[in-house]
């Protein structure tokens, strides 16, 4: 009777062990794969297209920029600036 207990006892730590190889070695390979190395390039170029696509974004919807697009097209009026140089009172003290 022991003998087929020490068997299966025996098998099933040699599973344990072989399944937690099988993961070691599969997490090995699946952080040093060629395939990992390509896509982190992808990656990166993404990043650095991002920001340079952000930049422009930003440097196009400034407020400068659209003053002067619009400058070009003739929507925007000269208008003279008025300034007043002595305050006018808001109330009058009774």
């Amino acid at each position: 009777m022991r003998k087929p207990a020490f068997t299966i006892g025996f098998l099933i730590i040699v599973i344990l062990a072989l399944s937690v190889a099988k993961a070691f070695v599969s997490n090995r390979i699946s952080t040093s794969g060629s395939a990992l190395g390509v896509t982190r390039d992808k990656i990166n170029a993404y990043k650095i297209e991002n920001t340079l696509l952000s930049e422009k974004l930003y440097s196009l919807s400034s407020l400068t920029y659209v003053f002067s697009q619009a400058n070009g097209l003739g929507f925007v009026q000269g208008k003279s600036k008025f300034v007043i140089t002595y305050p006018i009172p808001i109330a009058i003290k009774q």
